[in-house]
């Protein structure tokens, strides 16, 4: 067939079918070019004045302390105000970035408006390892700025209109009550009988005061532990789903034109194109699915695994031995799991960790760099078995939540409920 003609037919089949498909996908919203919802009105919004950070946010108000119990610390470059219950790895972490920011002055104020939660206004919580979990995603706009302490001065600030944040919390969940199979443990404790009174208390936070009578009561292992926190922005699923259809269009174009052009007969022509771009797409999708079934299949020979863990000892990791004095935050985003070798005592995992570093020299603006690593990381095969030691009940601080206690008969902190099997759990870096 004639290149011109080829050309057209090719172009006005892949549109038809592009179109068709995308009018059953996609969602067609031109609110985002409204003048309320442009630069400028947003901006204001996001710099009107607020008590808190999430405030008039109309989001649950577990959710909006969960937030804004690391939002406010960040703003005020205060490491006293963190909360009480955070991971160990991610309080250091926290710490770190707080004290640089002190260095240069600054602080670091995450402006926030627009909040739509997901999903409905609610945390979404699983289980796994010995722990509840709970995360909450936030979509909105935001407005990150570093202004200095002195005279609120603007350094350098970062927009971003379709972003999100992210907050995960864990609690641990004792051996004793880990033997009923439940989906929420500890939900019935936010409120008890005072011991002393018999008044009916609310739990909120993990010491609290009778405000009848005056008793001390410890919320103990009832309240989440914050494990991390995100901000970050990714295009929308409607973006998404039209840029797939324009790369699935292109690629029909393509081969509807090479088999139009090099086979006379239209018909034959036609179906020999839709089969071929059908045969191109599949050799595109299928390492991507493969690859997921893969990651998932080397995780089930893991006992116990739990990719938050994983990340949390990562973080652990990399804050020991990445000693750049300008680097003021990192985050491991991606772990992508090659190899995975049981023996009768240790399970050894080789990665590939993904991940992004900040740095904030002195005078200069942030800056942020991709990292790429590849780690060798081993730990008992069965963490549960751990064998007794003669300091198991002696009194030691928590390698979760840094509390001192002694061990109750299982190995249990008594403060958050975390299983002491610190030497067995934990994933070690070998090389």
């Amino acid at each position: 067939m004639d290149l011109s003609i080829s050309l057209l037919i090719a172009a006005s089949f892949a549109i038809l079918c592009t179109y068709y498909i995308g009018e059953k996908i996609l969602v067609i919203d031109f609110s985002a070019y409204r003048p309320q919802n442009l630069k400028k009105a947003k901006l204001e919004r996001l710099l009107a004045k607020k008590d808190t950070p999430l405030r008039n946010s109309k989001i649950r108000k577990d959710i909006r302390n969960a937030f804004e119990r690391i939002l406010i610390p960040l703003g005020k470059a205060d490491k006293n105000l963190l909360p009480a219950r955070m991971d160990m790895a991610f309080r250091k972490k926290i710490v770190s970035q707080i004290n640089r920011l002190n260095k240069n002055k600054l602080c670091r104020k995450i402006y926030v408006t627009d909040v739509v939660p997901i999903p409905k206004n609610d945390f979404e919580t699983w289980s796994d390892d010995g722990r509840e979990w709970r995360e909450s995603v936030l979509k909105c706009s935001t407005l990150e700025r570093f202004e200095s302490t002195k005279d609120d001065t603007v350094q350098h600030e970062i927009y971003r209109k379709n972003s999100y944040l992210r907050i995960l919390q864990s609690r641990h969940v004792r051996l004793a009550d880990q033997k009923e199979k439940k989906k929420s443990y500890y939900n019935d404790m936010l409120r008890i009988t005072c011991p002393s009174c018999g008044a009916s208390v609310k739990l909120d936070s993990q010491q609290m005061t009778c405000e009848y009578c005056g008793a001390v009561i410890k919320n103990e292992f009832y309240d989440w532990q914050t494990e991390s926190f995100e901000i970050y922005e990714s295009i929308s699923t409607n973006l998404k789903r039209f840029l797939q259809l324009i790369v699935s269009g292109s690629i029909l174009f393509l081969c509807v034109f090479l088999c139009l052009y090099l086979i006379e007969d239209t018909e034959i022509s036609l179906a020999a194109g839709v089969g071929a771009a059908v045969l191109a797409l599949g050799v595109i999708v299928s390492p991507i699915i493969y690859g997921k079934v893969k990651q998932d299949n080397l995780a089930k020979k893991i006992v116990g695994y739990s990719e938050n863990y994983l990340r949390a000892c990562l973080n652990e990791y990399f804050l020991k031995n990445e000693s750049d004095k300008d680097m003021l935050d990192f985050s491991v985003d991606t772990i992508k799991l090659l190899k995975v070798a049981n023996t009768d005592e240790i399970t050894k995992v080789t990665a590939e960790i993904y991940g992004t570093k900040t740095f904030l020299p002195e005078n200069q603006k942030p800056f942020t760099k991709k990292i790429k690593k590849k780690l060798t990381l081993q730990r008992a095969r069965n963490p549960e078995k751990r064998k007794t030691d003669g300091d198991f009940f002696t009194e030691k601080e928590c390698p979760s939540c840094g509390a001192n206690f002694l061990p109750d008969e299982n190995g249990c902190c008594s403060y958050c409920g975390y299983t002491l099997h610190e030497d067995s759990i934990k994933w070690k870096i070998k090389s």
